[in-house]
């Protein structure tokens, strides 16, 4: 008898040995992905405390820069470029620019005593604080202005059309209707000269301009630095380093990499001072990002890329901070034949004017005998009748402490002129070898000027130079003249230099053949 068929049993696939390796890849990243994510979240413990801004800001405290500027500034822009006012984006070419479409509405910082200003930002698709344009060709009829500069030419703490460069526009085509007249405001916060150079190397032809203003000095010679613009941009050149910096960036996001970092001793993760920075510090106590001679270069080769073009360059001393960056810049200029605007002189000038006209309005002299000697006699116009004023301030570098805390009077005492004329006034003993303070006038516990969250800042502090005896200006509380503050003028301020670069262009041989060829079209 023929039995049942069994039913037929399908063979086992087997599993070759590529897919075998694939299969084992693949769980092998996944593991490996699991393993980093368990690392990532227990790091993430670690140093996860308080609120997302508290906790980066406090990160950066302890660990950006290490006392370098420029690298303090990419820490930020990688990990959390909210905190920084001016909207930047890291770049491998340039180290940070613009964000391009970028808009952001904020208070005015630090905030003036009595009031609530703010101020907006709308960048262009190119990063340009200004309204979009298309620069496609050099002779479409339009005359250009493009301004290279800082963040006073990025127009810090002012609002959309209050920066010089919409000012200019806006002044020349009210001087001169019917023409198609452009300014282009291609200032980037925390630049250099050196990043200015740069970019006019990459981006200035493309915009087809017939005039270049160009004004830095004040990143250049203020901050600290570790390493120069001139190496860091020369590094930034070869490819393998742009591939370095990216992944850094990405590093920097990430809880393992900050565990790490929180970690390590200051004195192991301290960024080492290179070679350019050492032949700086041979001369003087401190590296810079540019020394004298590299601002010197800088503003040389801007002048001779910006003749070969053809293009008239104007350049410019906006350093209100006063560092000793002009003495690089102006004697530069002048051996390339090139005009030179010192804004920093025409506020100087326009402000010892005021002081005269302010005093003698109060029946007071400007200037007043002080013996002594080392004194500066201070004084200011309070916030209401009842004040109780002081003032406080640093002869040297702003720290902790003040270097100087002093009651203000009007009654004729401490070097009051007259007594209740409404000027409060007090007299300050400096140090011989003092040239230079930084202040701020307060009304009880009050600040003229209060920093706001989450960058605390000096810019606040009123700066006067003094050699000998001096007596200050008659200042006004909370209103630094036409200043938002120390480092930044005002709307006023903005049109001042406005003016001036107007009347400086309106005399080049560019603008007269614009004018010209206008009239016969």
């Amino acid at each position: 008898m023929r039995g049942t068929l069994a039913p037929e049993i399908p063979a086992t696939p087997r599993i070759g040995p590529k897919a075998g390796f694939a299969l084992q890849l693949v769980a092998g990243i996944v593991v490996l992905a699991g393993l980093l994510a368990a690392v990532e979240y227990v790091c993430g413990r670690f140093v996860h405390q308080g609120t997302r801004l508290e906790r980066n800001m406090e990160w950066l405290k302890r660990t950006a820069g290490e006392g370098d500027s420029v690298e303090t500034m990419i820490k930020v822009l990688e990990t959390y470029p909210a905190v920084n006012p001016s909207p930047l984006v890291t770049d491998v070419f340039l180290l940070w620019r613009n964000e391009p479409l970028a808009h952001k509405t904020q208070p005015v910082n630090p905030q003036p005593f009595g009031r609530d200003d703010t101020w907006t930002i709308d960048n262009d698709s190119e990063g340009y604080r200004g309204p979009e344009r298309q620069f496609t060709r050099a002779d479409d009829g339009a005359f250009r202005v493009l301004c290279i500069g800082d963040s006073v030419t990025f127009g810090f703490n002012v609002d959309q059309d209050d920066a010089y460069p919409r000012q200019l526009e806006r002044l020349l085509r009210e001087r001169h209707p019917g023409r198609s007249i452009e300014v282009v405001n291609a200032g980037v916060s925390g630049w250099s000269w050196l990043q200015g150079l740069r970019f006019f190397e990459v981006h200035g032809g493309a915009l087809h301009p017939n005039v270049v203003v160009a004004a830095h000095g004040t990143n250049d010679r203020f901050l600290p630095a570790k390493n120069t613009d001139a190496e860091r941009l020369g590094h930034v050149d070869r490819p393998v380093v742009r591939r370095l910096l990216r992944l850094e960036a990405a590093l920097l996001r990430t809880n393992t990499y900050r565990f790490v970092e929180q970690i390590i001793p200051a004195r192991l993760r301290d960024i080492s001072v290179s070679a350019g920075c050492r032949r700086q510090m041979r001369e003087a106590d401190m590296c810079h990002r540019l020394s004298l001679t590299d601002i010197r270069d800088a503003v040389t080769e801007l002048a001779e890329r910006t003749r070969a073009a053809g293009v008239p360059l104007l350049v410019m001393n906006l350093d209100f901070i006063r560092t000793d960056a002009v003495k690089g810049s102006q004697p530069a200029a002048a051996r390339s034949g090139v005009p030179f605007l010192d804004f920093v002189r025409r506020f100087a000038d326009l402000y010892d004017a005021d002081t005269r006209q302010r005093a003698i309005r109060l029946g007071l002299v400007p200037a007043a005998d002080v013996p002594g000697p080392h004194r500066v006699v201070l004084r200011v116009v309070p916030p209401r009748q009842s004040a109780t004023m002081s003032v406080k301030g640093y002869h040297g570098t702003p720290g902790s402490h003040f270097d100087f805390v002093a009651a203000m009077y009007d009654d004729g005492t401490h070097g009051d002129q007259a007594a209740g004329d409404g000027v409060f006034t007090t007299t300050v003993d400096l140090p011989s070898s003092v040239g230079r303070i930084e202040y701020m006038f307060f009304d009880g516990d009050t600040p003229e000027l209060q920093a706001l969250p989450p960058i605390p800042s000096t810019m606040g502090n009123r700066v006067l130079l003094v050699q000998g005896d001096a007596i200050g200006p008659i200042e006004t509380f909370g209103r630094p003249f036409l200043m938002a503050e120390q480092t930044h003028p005002n709307k006023d301020g903005q049109a001042i230099i406005a003016a001036g670069v107007a009347d400086e262009i309106e005399k080049t041989d560019a603008f007269r053949r614009f004018l010209a060829a206008a009239q016969s079209g």
